[in-house]
């Protein structure tokens, strides 16, 4: 499913609200000093689908994304972007998952593993915001 607008992806406990992916805005948003994730992520993509069930649809990882303040901008690559191809071929990636973390020390970011793992973006999020 394209993502148009804001996506709502909802656990028992608690809820993250995506962002579609705008290279502007996300220009802004990095300017602005704010934490930024951002899910590269495809609907045919079964390691983007199981870092979703595994770790992002987690509570304890939305739990902290929320209290961290951070701005969740997604992706969706399911069918072909010429500007998520040229967002991903610019950190020298030609396929998903790509999950990037921007903050006031990581404006160029900081690439996460392709199999996310909590710790891995508990601590992307403090390094980029101290």
């Amino acid at each position: 499913v394209q993502a148009v607008g804001i996506v709502n992806f909802a656990s028992d406990k608690a809820s993250m609200t995506w962002q579609s992916f705008d290279e502007a805005k996300l220009a802004q948003l990095i300017e602005e000093d704010k934490l930024i994730f951002v899910d590269v992520t495809a609907d045919w993509c079964i390691t983007c689908k199981a870092n979703k069930a595994l770790v992002l649809d987690r509570d304890e990882t939305q739990q902290f994304l929320a209290a961290s303040d951070v701005v969740m901008m997604q992706a969706d690559w399911t069918l072909p972007d010429e500007a998520i191809s040229a967002f991903l071929a610019r950190y020298n990636r030609f396929g998903i998952p790509f999950d990037i973390v921007y903050g006031p020390n990581a404006k160029q970011g900081i690439i996460l593993p392709e199999i996310l793992s909590v710790n891995a973006i508990e601590k992307a999020i403090l390094t980029a915001n101290q």
